[in-house]
Order: C-alpha cells, then structure tokens, then sequence
C-alpha cells in the first residue's frame, strides 16, 4: 500500500507521545523523537537482534557515562578528549544506521554534564532514557506490526543513505562535526551552563546534516522550527481552553497528519518538517511536565532550538568552506 509508511509513522508518533505522557515518566518527548528516528522513511526495522543491542550497548554507555560524571567530571584532560573522539567516531562510523549513532552521541554528550548537577542525577536520566528508549522500540514494533514493511519499500530502504556517502571524505566529515559539536560540549563543560542542554541537544541533531546551510535550508528550518513552536503553543492554548484527554489525542493525531506527509514526501526539504516536528515533540513535552509557568518555559525552549538551528547552520558554512567533504569529480 502506497500509504503504509505514512500511517506507520503517524500511528506510531501519536502512540508514543500519548502514551508516554499519559506514563507521566522524566523527559516524554524523547520517545516521540526517538519512534520518529526510527520510523524516518527509507528505514528497514532494526530487527529483534539489533534491537537488543542497542538498548545493552547504550546501557553501558550510559553506566560509564555515569561513571565519569561522578568520578572524571573535575578532570576536563581526561573528560573532554573522551568526549570528542566519541563525537568523531559518531559521525564517522556510516555504516552504523544514522539513528543508532545519533542516540549514541546523545547519551554521550549528555550523561557528564547532567551529573555536574546531581551525581543521582545522572543516573536518573539514564534510566529514563533508556526507558524512552524501550518504549519507543515497543511503539515501533506495534507500528510495524499494523503497517507491515511492505515490498517497495524493502527496495529502497537504506539505500539512499549509502549513497550520500559515496563521494564523501568522511575523515573530513567527521572532524567537521567534531569542530561543529564540540566547542558547545567544552562551554557547557567549562561554565556549567545546563540550560543549554536543550540548544545541544538539537545542535547533535542538526549536525547529523553537514549541508544543513546550502541553497535555502537554513532559512526553511528555521521558518520550519517557527512553525513547529508555534503548533506546539496552539495545542498547549488550546487544552487551557479545554483540558480534555480525548481532545489532546485529536490534536496529536492532527498534527502527526500534518507532518508526516511532508516527511514523506520524498522532496529535499522533507528532513527540515521532521526538524519541526521534533521540536513540537519538545515543546509537548514541556506543556507535559510543567505547571502555570508552561507558557513562558515554551516561549525560552524555542529560543533555544532557534539558536541551535543558527549556529549549526553559521558553522558548518565557514568549516566546509575550508574543509570540504565532498570529493570533487568523482
């Protein structure tokens, strides 16, 4: 069915983030964004074995992540060039599936500096990750197991990623990213600046995107993450108005309908609606786990996505103008 993949991620996104918010567990929108990178069209599904071990491996991770935010924090030698080869090799590494690299430097980048608060903190939120996690594979599962991988998409499926990485130096990919990400890591590091975590976050996910400047994409995702905020604060408006259960899934729903025909659209542009809709996942999640203040805490989170979105896209312009990747006349 031509519209398999479409219902797949919509059924998929609004089960995650309903039912994660309705769980009433740490940091819900991460299972939307999590179900999302995994539903992201041209995917196959990661298969039982994959699956496991990724949740084991990230685990670990995130144990010695923990690790070193109790132990190594106050010794920045020894914590930052961990950190930056583990930012190298996640950009490097492209025959790894994008969103298991991608939850990898997540958890990396953020499991040091969340202990610099709190050591139990740390570990808290690695839980609680991991627990997003789990229930996002779960979500996808059932997703799949409704919409099933059809045919025309096994043909397709993960090919057009390999093929992006045909004429690239990915040395000088990698180490672009490194240049990218890592002067944010060593500023949160050095000044402790946690309300930043969230400009991070979205500056690792953006980054994935090392031609995220060309042509008209910045100014389309930063139009694109404006509308995404925007929805979010309607919604959140909205249920004010009239806080209803069955209404927040409509208006769920609703917006998952928007999106994912953009995302699966096949268009270039399609990448910058999936930026979007992740920052309405972000900006649910703050309605989800805030009180009275929720209004102006939205108002602050996209201050801080269109920040991320503004450097990401000043960065990787200057850096490829001096270190281009792609390898000319091949």
């Amino acid at each position: 069915m031509e519209h398999t993949p479409l219902l797949r991620c919509v059924f998929g996104v609004t089960l995650a983030l309903v039912g994660s918010t309705t769980l009433g567990y740490m940091i819900p929108h991460m299972t939307a964004i999590f179900a999302l990178i995994l539903l992201a069209p041209e995917k196959k599904p990661l298969g039982l074995k994959t699956e496991v071990i990724v949740v084991f491996g990230l685990g670990v991770l995130g144990f010695f992540g923990s690790i070193i935010g109790k132990h190594l924090i106050d010794y920045p030698l020894v914590v930052l060039p961990i950190l930056g080869l583990s930012i190298f090799w996640s950009f490097r590494l492209v025959k790894i599936p994008e969103a298991i690299r991608l939850l990898f430097l997540m958890l990396a980048v953020l499991l040091p500096f969340i202990s610099l608060k709190a050591n139990a903190l740390g570990s808290l939120v690695l839980s609680s990750m991991l627990f997003n996690l789990i229930m996002a594979i779960v979500v996808v599962r059932i997703a799949y197991l409704l919409f099933p991988f059809t045919q025309a998409e096994d043909s397709t499926a993960d090919k057009k990623e390999t093929k992006a990485f045909e004429n690239m130096n990915l040395e000088r990919m990698a180490l672009n990213g490194l240049i990218v990400v890592f002067p944010v890591v060593t500023l949160v590091y050095f000044f402790d600046i946690s309300v930043a975590l969230i400009t991070l976050v979205f500056i690792v996910i953006l980054s994935f995107d090392p031609f995220i400047y060309q042509s008209k994409k910045g100014v389309a995702i930063l139009a694109a993450n404006v509308v995404g905020g925007l929805i979010g604060v309607l919604v959140y408006n909205l249920l004010v108005i009239s806080p209803s259960y069955l209404l927040y899934i409509f208006l769920i729903i609703n917006v998952a309908f928007y999106f994912a025909p953009k995302i699966y659209s096949g268009k270039p542009i399609a990448p910058i609606f999936k930026t979007s809709f992740n920052t309405f996942f972000v900006v649910m999640g703050v309605i989800s786990t805030s009180s009275d203040n929720a209004g102006a805490m939205l108002w602050e989170r996209l201050l801080q996505i269109g920040l991320a979105v503004i450097y990401v896209i000043v960065a990787f312009r200057v850096i490829n103008t001096f270190n281009n990747p792609k390898i000319l006349n091949a």
